[in-house]
């Protein structure tokens, strides 16, 4: 009979891979507020879409479609099929609407429209720094 220890090995081993797989990321501006601030130090999982694109709410880092050696890191708002809602804007295949948080400060597909899967870079998943604010992000989204 396997003990207690047993059951943590999958998460351990998941969690180790999707570090190794990662890209490390700083926040430079205000735009996803108060979710991320600037000066927020992120893991991205590079590999987070390689099986399945990305869903409705999952905070990412894409590659900015007018300058593309900046990075953004954004929300994902509307994806291809998504239920039609009043005002949606119309989402191409393999693409992504994304949007900031704070839309105030926010230059996202508003501006430069849907992002080609291709430019999305990886799924934030764990802010190391600062220490106060250490942790997983969470996906909430309304």
């Amino acid at each position: 009979m396997p003990d207690g220890t047993d059951a943590t090995l999958p998460t351990w081993g998941a969690r180790f891979l999707r570090r190794l797989r990662s890209q490390r990321f700083r926040v430079a501006d205000g735009s996803m507020a108060p979710t991320l601030l600037p000066g927020d130090c992120l893991y991205v999982d590079r590999g987070a879409y390689r099986e399945s694109p990305p869903a409705r709410g999952d905070v990412v880092v894409v590659r900015d479609p007018e300058v593309p050696r900046r990075f953004l890191v954004k929300r994902v708002t509307f994806v291809p099929g998504q239920p039609p809602l009043p005002d949606a804007p119309r989402v191409p295949p393999r693409s992504v609407y994304v949007l900031g948080d704070n839309l105030a400060e926010s230059r996202d597909s508003r501006k430069f429209g849907a992002v080609p899967l291709e430019l999305v870079v990886g799924r934030v998943w764990f802010r190391y720094a600062p220490a106060g604010r250490r942790g997983s992000v969470t996906v909430t989204f309304k």
